[in-house]
């Protein structure tokens, strides 16, 4: 039987956002038998390190605090590179791109470079001025660096190729979520909803993301003010990263709403399984740089049917299980909302089991695995060849010059 391919993930941290989630379940989801996941995060550990870890790969971080630190990081990064070996290397964000395919290129035979893209948009005001840079290095890289890129939306391929990445390279394949996980849960609604003291026919409207100008916590909450002015019984729920009453901002934004203490603020989470299902309504308000947002997956994988910005390919996860409405128009998203709960019992079940199915058929994460592992493969295989032609030895893995 033969030894799995060791796949070195590099990454740029381990937060709980929409890429780093991704890697984690790909991570997840690797068929062992194939391939072995080994992960390498340039920040220090964060909240999904211990997810990793309990996959069983191979973790390191490199606990990389600010650009001054490259150096240090790309050598350390080489040294792990030569301790694991890997047969293909899988980059995932700007910096993770850089760092990652440098290193890989310091060996000889180079193993296969797959980047990951996931933005669809650039924002100059929010984006720091090296981070701006370090794409504008990377587009002239994209042609000769990587062997393959994967991006999780048509929005992205269309905004990156633009700026030069060259479309030949790039492979569109879709986020996803854990179908197995996340699911319709009744239990899971009562337990939330009793630990919220929320009554049993409350309606919920529910946002995942986290506090960040491009998840417009503005707009949404702007729109609950507009809703409010007719409905202060439904509930809206949010959570993400920096998404609590800690911050100002937000603070303000909820005691300015008629019903403030019907928008409850929940935090980060790690049991987001344990949450959609007491949502009866899932909504995203982005106003820019949204690719394939793995928390609308994840929510119609729960048989949420949504109400999101027409930003990146939100429109494209919902489909016909839901209402799309322009960004930074906080009456057009309070009155989808209202639109929606107002449908008829009926119509309502046939949206939430239309949402589920659709889930299952178009971002289950088996099927999504499977892609990447195909794309691993064949390029492993096209680079083993082409060292069997070229190199004295039939060795597939790098190896210090």
């Amino acid at each position: 039987m033969n030894k799995p391919q060791p796949i070195l993930h590099v990454i740029t941290s381990l937060n709980l956002g929409g890429a780093e989630t991704m890697m984690c379940q790909i991570v997840e989801h690797t068929d062992r038998s194939r391939f072995e996941p080994i992960v390498v995060s340039l920040r220090p550990e964060g909240p999904l390190a211990e997810r990793i870890r309990a996959t069983g790969a191979r973790l390191y971080c490199l606990d990389m605090g600010s650009y001054l630190q490259f150096p240090a990081a790309y050598s350390r990064l080489k040294a792990i590179m030569r301790e694991v070996k890997p047969a293909l290397v899988q980059t995932w964000m700007y910096h993770a791109d850089f760092l990652g395919t440098m290193a890989a290129r310091s060996f000889e035979p180079i193993p296969p470079v797959v980047w990951n893209v996931q933005h669809s948009s650039f924002c100059p005001k929010t984006t720091k001025t090296l981070s701006r840079w370090m794409r504008v290095l990377l587009s002239k890289l994209a042609g000769a660096w990587p062997d393959k890129i994967a991006v999780c939306s048509r929005t992205s391929i269309e905004l990156h190729a633009g700026i030069g990445y060259p479309r030949e390279k790039m492979q569109h394949i879709v986020n996803g979520a854990d179908t197995l996980r996340f699911k319709p849960d009744e239990e899971a609604k009562k337990a939330l909803r009793d630990t919220l003291g929320l009554p049993t026919g409350t309606r919920i409207i529910g946002m995942a993301g986290r506090n960040d100008p491009q998840k417009d916590y503005p707009n949404f909450f702007a729109a609950i003010r507009e809703f409010q002015k007719t409905d202060r019984e439904t509930c809206f729920i949010a959570c993400g990263s920096g998404v609590t009453l800690d911050d100002a901002g937000l603070r303000e934004l909820r005691e300015n709403c008629p019903a403030p203490d019907r928008v409850l603020l929940l935090g980060p989470r790690q049991d987001m399984p344990r949450v959609y299902p007491a949502f009866d309504l899932a909504t995203l308000s982005s106003a820019y740089g949204e690719g394939l947002p793995l928390t609308l997956c994840e929510a119609i994988a729960c048989g949420l049917p949504g109400v999101v910005t027409d930003v990146g390919d939100s429109a494209d996860v919902i489909g016909d299980c839901g209402k799309v409405v322009p960004p930074r128009d906080p009456i057009a998203l309070a009155s989808a909302w209202r639109e929606m709960l107002n449908l008829p019992a009926d119509e309502w079940e046939k949206l939430r089991t239309r949402a589920r199915m659709r889930a299952e058929e178009r971002f289950a994460l088996p099927a999504i695995t499977a892609k990447y592992e195909s794309l691993y493969a064949s390029l492993i295989e096209a680079r083993g060849e082409k060292c069997d032609s070229t190199c004295p030895s039939s060795l597939h893995v790098p190896v210090v010059v």
